[in-house]
């Protein structure tokens, strides 16, 4: 008799998963619209007020680790030296921080100077260290499919002044410019100017800077990266960073040269 009930038991079983996940979703929805920070872990470099949950106040020693990322950055270190640098001056982990404090419930590995590349990455990236709430950074389609998603930033509900800022918006904002031309270091140590911002005009891959120390300066260049991966999708692209250089040496000049016998002119395209 039971199983004659069965499906009608699992369909007002879903019907009440499905009805509550609505109602909480809304409930989220409504907090996250009036500018109530969602997350349940606070950004390292804060900690809860305790007179109000909702609100987080700065933690000056994990400020100054967070501050001192961002310099390095800006300086025009990867997230590996980060991490590395980090890791040689024995600054605790996120993790083993906030355990060191009490605030981690989680087991740390067993280096807790071990920085990873992400966590890195991850700091730099949040946009809360410039005094703002994000919420809605990420969704999930149903109750059933439990993975998450992340949501555009133009969808994103962001709050200013909501909190004290640790990073200047103009720093952020900078950083991100500098994550956006990042480019892997050689192992030689030598860099190009141009490393990062070097593209075929084929295939639109970025080109390889390639050196080693057996080189002369002359003989470093560019190549394109499909072509050194041996894909096939494109041809042996290549240029010398020395002619690439004296390229954009020479447009410089022709653009210096123009704004110099017509400045007025100039000023009013710009304007």
């Amino acid at each position: 008799v039971n199983n004659d009930f069965a499906g009608i038991k699992n369909w007002f079983n879903e019907f009440y998963a499905r009805d509550t996940s609505r109602k909480i979703r809304a409930v989220q929805k409504a907090k996250g619209e009036r500018g109530v920070p969602l997350t349940v872990n606070v950004p390292y470099g804060y900690v809860k007020d305790p007179e109000n949950l909702k609100h987080w106040l700065v933690d000056p020693e994990a400020a100054a680790i967070v501050k001192r990322i961002f310099s390095m950055c800006m300086e025009g270190r990867g997230p590996s030296q980060i991490a590395k640098q980090l890791q040689e001056d024995k600054v605790l982990t996120v993790s083993a921080y906030k355990q060191s404090h009490g605030r981690a419930a989680a087991a740390i590995s067993e280096d807790p100077y071990a920085w990873k590349d992400s966590t890195v990455v991850g700091i730099l990236e949040r946009r809360e260290y410039t005094g703002c709430t994000v919420n809605f950074k990420t969704y999930t389609n149903s109750i059933w499919d439990k993975k998450q998603r992340e949501t555009p930033i133009e969808k994103q509900a962001v709050f200013y002044n909501t909190h004290p800022a640790i990073i200047e918006q103009e720093v952020f904002d900078k950083v991100q410019e500098i994550r956006k031309q990042r480019h892997r270091r050689t192992k030689t140590g030598k860099s190009s100017l141009f490393s990062g911002m070097v593209y075929c005009a084929d295939c639109g891959a970025k080109m390889r800077y390639c050196t080693t120390n057996y080189f002369e300066k002359r003989q470093d260049h560019f190549v394109c990266a499909s072509y050194r991966s041996n894909t096939g999708t494109c041809s042996a692209h290549f240029i010398r960073a020395v002619v690439l250089e004296e390229l954009v040496w020479m447009h410089m000049k022709t653009v210096i040269s123009y704004v110099t016998r017509h400045e007025a002119h100039f000023r009013a395209v710009m304007e």
